[in-house]
């Protein structure tokens, strides 16, 4: 693997080459006579969809609107948890993120923790979060002929986190960088490939920088916009989008100057994990898929790329096809269809929302609805269960992890 570590020192993009759709894969029905020659991962973190005009917002993001104009638009997509390791976790192996220690304890947060794995590590105990155990996207793709490349910007994911096994070339952007640093760094990579058949992971971090400079939030996805195509644009000019597929998505959302029914935590600190937090883009370009309605998280992402490159992959299924689970310090989160429970760890609150009645997260229905909070509260505890690491080794953060949460304004 050959590894980088870099510092920080708009036009539109052709249209892109409809593939035809046959065959199926699990609920989204996606297959192709061919495994694309190119795949590219374009993760924006901290991105919200209705940030977005191809999703309905009043300011066009014309660079992403269009790649969504010329493929598909995934309309029910969530991030598996509101923190990028845990989600990007299960993005890169297909499982679901999980803070749940024996006993009911939460497991400790740290940089062998904070991917939501731990179930899988060596008792040992292991350097990174990914255990080495799981084996990841890259290495699937790698396997399967892609040379790999990696463009990775959030500290949080930089080495030995595990994120990097399974690149070719694997590129640390640290601190903190612009779609301008990132996107000359992506290109150069390109440039390096032993191969024309690559897949190509590259993660924006403006929007998550909104609260630490002088810019809003919305001129924060303007500016993003705008890199990704300036990307796509270089990719296109170098004719490496010909038989390519473009694969947009985000770790995770952002709480701004939304009110719920109870208090929670700003940004997307979570704690308890409302909407806007999970709800995230996830665009396929071409298209790919004949059903972009049905619910796509995080660990299914990864599904959806081994998907597209024809790889068998060993993931297994913690959670049904509509649930989404998210096990938090202080919370935990269930969700399946129009109902979504909140259940304090502390309080022994738990909080029921009909989602369909009260998309706002305002009103707190249990106890009009006993039988879904007893189903509910059943199958939180057995999920509890079914994700929790039995015997952790004990760890603490290091001082590594604590210069990383610092770089991210996550530590004073």
């Amino acid at each position: 693997m050959r590894s980088r570590r870099l510092h920080a020192g708009s036009g539109g993009f052709g249209a892109l080459v409809m593939m035809s759709i046959t065959g199926a894969l699990g609920g989204l029905g996606c297959s192709s006579t061919a495994a694309p020659e190119r795949i590219v991962l374009i993760v924006v973190d901290t991105l919200r969809r209705d940030y977005l005009g191809c999703y309905g917002a009043k300011g066009r993001t014309r660079n992403i609107d269009r790649l969504a104009e010329n493929g598909q638009l995934f309309t029910n997509a969530f991030s598996s948890f509101h923190q990028t390791t845990m989600s990007m976790g299960a993005l890169f192996t297909g499982r679901t993120p999980s803070l749940e220690s024996g006993g009911g304890r939460v497991l400790d947060w740290n940089g062998r923790n904070w991917c939501g794995l731990s179930r899988f590590a060596d008792p040992s105990g292991e350097e990174g979060c990914i255990p080495k155990s799981v084996r990841t996207l890259p290495e699937y793709l790698r396997e399967a002929g892609y040379w790999t490349i990696g463009i990775a910007t959030n500290q949080l994911l930089f080495r030995p986190a595990g994120f990097e096994r399974g690149f070719d070339d694997w590129v640390e952007h640290g601190r903190r960088s612009s779609w301008r640093e990132v996107n000359q760094a992506a290109l150069e990579a390109v440039a390096r490939r032993a191969r024309d058949k690559f897949f190509l992971y590259v993660h924006y971090m403006d929007v998550h920088d909104h609260r630490r400079g002088s810019w809003s939030y919305t001129r924060s996805v303007s500016q993003v916009d705008r890199g990704v195509g300036e990307l796509l644009d270089a990719l296109e000019e170098r004719a490496l989008l010909e038989d390519a597929v473009v694969v947009l998505a985000s770790d995770h959302g952002e709480r701004l100057k939304e009110t719920h029914l109870t208090q929670g935590q700003a940004g997307h600190y979570g704690n308890p994990s409302f909407e806007e937090v999970l709800q995230v883009p996830l665009i396929v370009s071409p298209a790919r898929f004949e059903d972009t309605t049905q619910p796509v998280r995080s660990e299914d992402v990864f599904r959806l790329i081994t998907g597209l490159a024809g790889v068998r992959s060993e993931s297994a299924h913690a959670l049904e096809p509509e649930e989404l689970f998210t096990s938090e310090a202080g919370w935990r989160t269930y969700r399946q269809g129009r109902w979504k429970s909140l259940v304090s760890r502390f309080r022994g609150e738990h909080l029921l929302v009909d989602l369909v009645d009260d998309p706002g997260e305002k009103q707190d229905v249990a106890a009009e609805n006993p039988a879904i909070v007893a189903e509910h509260a059943k199958r939180i505890a057995s999920l509890s269960r079914a994700l929790a690491a039995s015997n952790p080794p004990p760890s603490k953060l290091t001082a590594e992890d604590q210069r990383r949460l610092r770089a991210l304004g996550y530590l004073e």
